[in-house]
């Protein structure tokens, strides 16, 4: 019989882009386990989907993670912004033909 080991999840500080990947689940973490890197609380984590390597907490690699997190992040805060101004020219539109014609 042969037993699996359950596949672990990876967890990145979206701060700095340090990356949690060891034995102990992150969910089994105490709450105020926090970032060795940066000191972000347990909260700052989320998961972390590619496949992790040994190098993974290199500063280089740390560095460019979190530049790509800081892109992430934008874009998902500009999307109610356009989503805003989208409607805002629409009403606009709307009201211009209606007391035109």
């Amino acid at each position: 019989m042969r037993f699996g080991v359950a596949s672990k999840q990876a967890y990145i500080c979206r701060d700095c882009g340090y990356i949690y990947s060891d034995r102990t689940p992150f969910d089994k973490l105490p709450d105020k386990y926090f970032c060795p890197v940066c000191g972000a609380p347990k909260r700052r984590f989320k998961p972390y989907e590619p496949k992790v390597s040994k190098n993974a907490n290199a500063t280089d690699a740390r560095k460019a993670r979190k530049e790509q997190l800081k892109k992430d992040e934008a874009v998902g805060q500009a999307l109610p912004i356009g989503i805003a101004v989208g409607i805002l020219a629409l009403l606009g539109i709307f009201f211009y033909l209606n007391s035109v014609y």
